[in-house]
């Protein structure tokens, strides 16, 4: 077979490829031109014609994809008059009265079609802000994919806002009847159009997919002729704005709407005019390495030990700008079993080489769990981490950062380096079988 997918059997052959070698076509034995027409006779009905009876694809070359014989509803069509050449009367006469032309075409055609079947097989891809997922139901509409994607994309709440492009190799078309449409039809209408073979066949990727992308054409906030948002009560009550939105110092958000009748505020919730916001850190340095946090660790473990009772301790973590790595620093501290009293050095004050990262302190053998104390100590914006149950094999360790004296539990991989896999005998694996699924073997 042919490297490229869109070489045709028949193209270089020539006609005999398909019909055979036509030798008993030009002998002088007296026989009729067999495609010879009566003179001023009307090509007979039963003559080939240019509309393939499998597809539905009109041959005409100045087809369109606009022009699709049975466009769905939701499409955008052209009127032909404005977007597309007529064949020239002498073309089209000529090609009437040549159907061994019009057959070649044809099984060009059917071809090109054989040889586009794992395109077509392919699933239509919705793509939006580089997220990406093949579409599985494609006998839902454009509206239908939007109400399903509204939870993840709180944009597409309000259906009018949304527009649809369905993009194909180098075809790109408008979904004008979002709730009409069915995603299916609307790929299967871009592959029966010969513009899209056409393109097809000239494109360097021999697999496009079908892309359907979303558009959301929300106004600004605050730009609304009635509706705005504003940090303070009295900028609102300034403005023209009857709807406003505040945020108060309770830290909730209220509504204030004006009418005949006065100044309405109250509390509010689910504004989309306002962003979704989730609490959490985004690290701009690497994880902390996982020796770092094991000589921590063995620091507190030995501290279990040395007098009578257990005693907490407490390590910073730098970065150093620099270097460019973490590294352990244990301040001058005063240490008791529920309390630590540190110094912090002057020699890691200078905030243009050194960054005071995270800090880490133990809780011996009670739980991981920040105390009172820790929420009054710890007031800095870093990283915070506590150990715990220090006493068993597996001490316990609880991570969060501090925002403005505001706090929010983070993942600890977030922060740190997972402990290295330690190898193993590789036939253990060869006693392990996965169970099989009921799916599967079906």
């Amino acid at each position: 077979m042919s490297d490229n997918l869109f070489s045709f059997p028949g193209e270089s052959a020539g006609p005999a490829g398909v019909f055979g070698d036509f030798t008993d076509l030009g002998s002088d034995d007296g026989m009729e031109d067999p495609f010879a027409l009566p003179e001023a006779a009307e090509p007979s009905e039963s003559a080939p014609q240019s509309l393939e009876p499998e597809t539905g694809i009109q041959e005409d070359p100045a087809s369109s994809l606009e022009a699709s014989p049975d466009p769905i509803p939701g499409s955008e069509t052209v009127p032909p008059s404005e977007e597309q050449p007529q064949t020239p009367p002498a073309q089209a006469a000529e090609e009437s009265a040549n159907p061994l032309l019009a057959a070649i075409d044809l099984q060009e055609q059917k071809n090109a079609r054989q040889a586009a079947a794992p395109v077509f097989a392919q699933l239509p891809v919705f793509s939006y802000n580089g997220n990406e997922e093949p579409i599985e139901d494609i006998e839902q509409t454009f509206e239908e994919l939007r109400r399903a994607k509204e939870e993840d994309f709180p944009e597409f709440e309000e259906a009018q806002s949304v527009s649809w492009t369905v993009t194909y190799d180098e075809i790109s078309k408008k979904v004008l009847q979002p709730r009409k449409a069915k995603i299916g039809d609307f790929k299967r209408e871009i592959e029966s159009s010969k513009a899209f073979m056409d393109a097809l066949k000239k494109s360097k990727d021999k697999r496009p997919k079908c892309i359907l992308k979303p558009t959301v054409t929300m106004q600004k906030k605050g730009e609304c002729a009635y509706k705005g948002v504003f940090p303070r009560l009295a900028e609102a009550r300034a403005s023209d704005k009857t709807i406003s939105f505040i945020p108060a110092r309770d830290g909730r958000v209220y509504e204030r709407r004006v009418t005949g009748a006065g100044e309405f505020i109250t509390p509010t919730s689910g504004v989309t005019c306002l962003d979704e916001i989730r609490a959490g850190f985004q690290p701009a340095l690497p994880r902390i390495p996982y020796d770092l946090m094991e000589q921590a660790l063995s620091l507190f473990r030995h501290l279990m030990t040395m007098e009578d009772r257990p005693l907490e301790a407490l390590v910073h973590i730098y970065w150093d700008r620099e270097e460019q790595r973490f590294f352990l620093h244990v301040p001058a501290q005063t240490v008791s079993r529920a309390s630590v009293d540190a110094v912090l050095d002057d020699a890691f004050l200078n905030d243009e080489r050194y960054l005071h990262y995270a800090d880490l302190h133990s809780h011996n053998d009670m739980r991981a769990r920040f105390s009172r104390t820790d929420d009054r100590d710890e007031r800095a914006n870093r990283v915070y981490m506590v150990a715990g149950r220090l006493d068993r094999c597996y001490p316990e360790l609880a991570v969060r950062v501090c925002n403005g004296g505001h706090f929010c539990p983070i993942p600890q991989a977030l922060v740190l380096e997972p402990a290295p896999m330690a190898d193993f005998p590789s036939e253990w694996l060869d006693r392990i079988h996965p169970e099989v699924s009921r799916e599967a073997a079906a």
